[in-house]
C-alpha cells in the first residue's frame, strides 16, 4: 500500500470517530488521542500526498487590503452558511476567498457574487478526491493566497487539522459553530473564535483551546421588500389570522421525554382557534415517525425553504425549536422586529439560543408551562408583541449589525494578526460525567433515531434501541444483536424491536449489501 493511500485510511477512520463522537456524545468534546493521528500525518504531508490537478491560483494584495481565506466543508442549509456570507457582505476591509472541501453541487449564486465582489477566488475540490490531497491543496492555498485563515468548522473535519500542522502558514482562526459537539481542530488553531460566552467557556475548559475570543454572529438587517400585507396574501395567510412561527433544522424539532415541540403546539392551538403555526426547515411527513401525538390541523410543516423571510415578514410571534434551538434562526427573526419565545429549560445550555446580547431581555421559560403563558401573552396583547420586538431588534442592531458588529470584527483581525500560526499537539482526553454531559448523551439517546413506538417515559427500551444502534454502527454486531433481543423480549409485539434485530443478525453481509446497492 502506498503512503497516500495509508495516511488516507488514517485519516477517514479519525474523521469517523469525530463524527461519531459527536453525534453519541462521550464525555469528550476534544481528544488528542483522536486528532494527533492527523496532525501526525500534517506534519510529513508533502510526502503522502499527490498534488491535485489545475492552476494554481495567484490572489495578490490589492489596495492593502487582507487576504482572507475562508475554509468550510460545504455549504450546507444552517446558521453556519448564513454566518458565512453575512461576514463576507458585511466586511469590505478585505479581499474573501473561500475554498469548500466536500461541496457537492452547485455553490448558491450569491457566494459567487460576494467572493467575486470582493475580490477573491471561490475553489470547490473533487468531493472524491483523498483527503491528504484536500490537505496539500488546502495548505498550499493557504501558504500562497491568505494572510489570514478564517475555518468554519462543521464537526468531523479532518483535511484542515492536516494541512496546517506546519509553522508555514498564516495564522488560523477556527470558527466554534458546534460549540455543543465534540470536534477536531484545537491543535491548529491560533484562535478559537466563539459565538457566545457560554461557548468560549466549554472551549477553555474541555477543548484545550490555546487562544479564545467572542464575537457576536454577523446580521444583515433586511431590506425593506414586500409588505406584511403582500407577504400573507402570497402565502395564502388571511389578514387576521395570528401566525406563529418556528424556523430550524429537521432534527431540533424531534421530541425528547417531556420534551415534545409538536404536543406543546397542538395545546397552543387548541387554546386559540384563530392561530395558526407554521415551521420552516421540517415536512410533516419526515417527522411523522418521531411523533407520540398527531399533528394539528393548524400546524403546518412547510419543510427545507432556502430563504424563509417571506415567513418572517408575515408572522406575528417567534417560537424556538426545542429541545434543539437554533440561535441564527432565532436572531434573524428579531432583527426582522418579531417578539420571540425561546426554548424552555434547556437540557444544556449550548443546545439553545443563548446570545450575549439579549441574555438580560430574553430569558428562557422555566418549564412548558410557562412557556406556553409567554406565547398566550403575545397572541392576546399586541401591545406586548411589538415592544418586545422592537426591544429585541434594537440590541441586535447595536450587536450584530452595522458598525457595532464592524467594531468586533476589527478588534478580532487586529488580535488575530498579532499571533504567529503555532499547531501542536494536544492532549488525550479522559471521559467526564457531569450533568451537562449526562443531558447531552441522553439527548441523543431519546432523540437520534426515529422509534415511532417508543413512548416519552420508556427510557428503558430508548436506551435499548439506541445501545444497540450504536453497537452495529461501530461493527459490534453480538452486542447490537444483544441488545436488540432484550428490546424484543420487553415488547415482542413492537415491529422497530424485530427489524433492529434483523439488522442486527445480518451483520457485516448487510453492511456489504447495503454499499452495493448504494454503488450500483
Amino acid at each position: 500500500m502506498d503512503q497516500q493511500k495509508e495516511a488516507d485510511l488514517v485519516l477517514r477512520a479519525v474523521e469517523r470517530a469525530a463524527w461519531f463522537a459527536g453525534n453519541f456524545h462521550s464525555g469528550r468534546f476534544s481528544d488528542g488521542a483522536v486528532e494527533n493521528l492527523a496532525f501526525n500525518i500534517g506534519k510529513d504531508l508533502d510526502a503522502h500526498a499527490v498534488e491535485l490537478k489545475g492552476e494554481p491560483l495567484s490572489i495578490d494584495r490589492k489596495d492593502g487590503r487582507r487576504r482572507v481565506l475562508h475554509v468550510a466543508p460545504m455549504l450546507a442549509m444552517g446558521g453556519h452558511r448564513q454566518l458565512l456570507y453575512h461576514w463576507i457582505c458585511n466586511d469590505r476591509t478585505s479581499c474573501h476567498s473561500l475554498m469548500l472541501l466536500d461541496h457537492v453541487g452547485d455553490v448558491p449564486q450569491r457566494f459567487n457574487d460576494a467572493v467575486r465582489d470582493s475580490g477573491g477566488s471561490l475553489v470547490t475540490l473533487p468531493p472524491k478526491a483523498h483527503l491528504c490531497q484536500k490537505a496539500r491543496s488546502l495548505r498550499e492555498m493557504a501558504r500562497n493566497n491568505a494572510d489570514l485563515v478564517v475555518w468554519h468548522l462543521i464537526g468531523s473535519d479532518v483535511a484542515p487539522v492536516a494541512a496546517f500542522a506546519t509553522h508555514e502558514g498564516p495564522p488560523v482562526v477556527l470558527i466554534d459553530h458546534g460549540d455543543h459537539l465534540f470536534w477536531l481542530g484545537s491543535s491548529v488553531a491560533d484562535l478559537v473564535v466563539n459565538l457566545r460566552t457560554a461557548g468560549a467557556e466549554l472551549a477553555a475548559e474541555r477543548r484545550f483551546a490555546s487562544c479564545t475570543t467572542v464575537m457576536p454572529i454577523p446580521l444583515l438587517d433586511p431590506k425593506a421588500g414586500i409588505s406584511r400585507i403582500e407577504a400573507r396574501r402570497a402565502l395564502g395567510i388571511a389578514e387576521d389570522q395570528v401566525m406563529l412561527l418556528s424556523v430550524g433544522r429537521a432534527e431540533k424539532y424531534r421530541p425528547y421525554g417531556s420534551y415534545d415541540f409538536v404536543s406543546t403546539a397542538n395545546k397552543i392551538l387548541d387554546l386559540h382557534p384563530n392561530t395558526h403555526l407554521y415551521v420552516v426547515g421540517e415536512s410533516a411527513a419526515a417527522i411523522a415517525p418521531f411523533l407520540h401525538c398527531k399533528i394539528h390541523d393548524r400546524l403546518h410543516f412547510m419543510g427545507s425553504i432556502e430563504d424563509p423571510s417571506i415567513y418572517r415578514t408575515a408572522a406575528d410571534i417567534y417560537l424556538e425549536s426545542f429541545p434543539f434551538g437554533s440561535q441564527t434562526a432565532l436572531l434573524e427573526a428579531a432583527l426582522s422586529g418579531l417578539p420571540v419565545v425561546p426554548a424552555y429549560a434547556p437540557l444544556f445550555p449550548l443546545l439553545v439560543a443563548n446570545d450575549d446580547a439579549l441574555t438580560d431581555i430574553l430569558q428562557n421559560p422555566k418549564n412548558e408551562q410557562e412557556f406556553i403563558k409567554r406565547v398566550e401573552l403575545l397572541i392576546c396583547e399586541p401591545e406586548q408583541r411589538l415592544a418586545l420586538g422592537d426591544a429585541l431588534r434594537k440590541r441586535l442592531l447595536a450587536e450584530h449589525e452595522g458598525k457595532g458588529w464592524l467594531e468586533r470584527l476589527a478588534a478580532l483581525y487586529e488580535k488575530a494578526e498579532s499571533l504567529t500560526h503555532n499547531p501542536r499537539i494536544i492532549p488525550a482526553s479522559s471521559c467526564k460525567m457531569t450533568n451537562m454531559d449526562i443531558n447531552l448523551s441522553q439527548w441523543h439517546v431519546m432523540t437520534g433515531r426515529p422509534h415511532s413506538s417508543v413512548s416519552p417515559d420508556d427510557v428503558i427500551r430508548a436506551g435499548l434501541y439506541h445501545a444497540a444502534f450504536v453497537a452495529k454502527i461501530v461493527g459490534d454486531y453480538a452486542t447490537a444483536r444483544r441488545h436488540a433481543w432484550n428490546a424484543v423480549q420487553r415488547d415482542t409485539f413492537v415491529w422497530a424491536s424485530w427489524r433492529l434485530l434483523g439488522v442486527a443478525m445480518v451483520g457485516k453481509m448487510g453492511l456489504f449489501f447495503r454499499q452495493l446497492l448504494s454503488h450500483a
